[in-house]
């Protein structure tokens, strides 16, 4: 009797105890898939498109500009939205580009930048607005373009290429060739004996004062 009670006693413990239910498992973290960078929009018209709207803003500059300083003023903006002064820097020093600083490649774009503009600011006087008459557009590598223009002011013509990359949405230019004469080559030649010789430091004082002169 005794061993009926306790086998009774047993069955209503096991009976009395809730089954604890197995532990669920964690599922996996789901990898986190990184975004892909946005592409950069394709350029928007042709490459002769894009330099023949340029020569139209600049025209409409030359009429409006009676003074020659707010003439310059007013084509140095206009440069600054159509050269890529960036792309120029680092063909024009190539091999040394790497090795510069990014406080150094910032100050030697921002001087660049300002000796280009001297270079082609004063070309153009109030009043004097230029024919220009377009050749053939040649295809580069890496989607590059060159546009040949022949380019007439006060009836003295010059032979101006541009060559154009694609930027995002738009066309910038990275050389000007003026009757075969490239302006990216005439700067590396100029720059990389300076650089040879005097170092960064003596390059961009030589920088600061042809920057500094005022065009005329």
């Amino acid at each position: 009797m005794f061993a009926w009670k306790l086998t009774m006693l047993a069955l209503t413990v096991l009976v009395a105890v809730p089954t604890l239910a197995a532990p669920k498992k964690t599922p996996p973290p789901v990898p986190t898939v990184a975004a892909k960078p946005k592409a950069p929009a394709s350029p928007v018209g042709k490459p002769q498109e894009y330099i023949e709207k340029l020569h139209v803003r600049l025209d409409a500059l030359v009429k409006a500009n009676a003074k020659l300083d707010a003439l310059h003023a007013a084509i140095a903006q206009e440069l600054d939205g159509a050269l890529d002064y960036a792309e120029m820097a680092k063909l024009t020093l190539p091999t040394a580009w790497d090795g510069f600083a990014p406080d150094q490649r910032s100050e030697f774009v921002r001087l660049l930048q300002k000796m280009v503009q001297n270079t082609y600011v004063r070309r153009f006087k109030p009043g004097t607005p230029a024919q220009v008459a377009y050749g053939a557009t040649k295809t580069l590598p890496n989607g590059r373009f060159e546009v040949a223009t022949t380019i007439v002011v006060n009836k003295v013509s010059a032979d101006v290429h541009y060559l154009l990359l694609p930027g995002d949405g738009h066309w910038s230019v990275y050389d000007l060739v003026v009757d075969e004469a490239s302006q990216v080559q005439s700067y590396r030649k100029n720059f990389g004996k300076i650089l040879d010789k005097e170092g960064y430091g003596g390059l961009i004082t030589r920088m600061k004062k042809a920057a500094a002169k005022k065009p005329t």
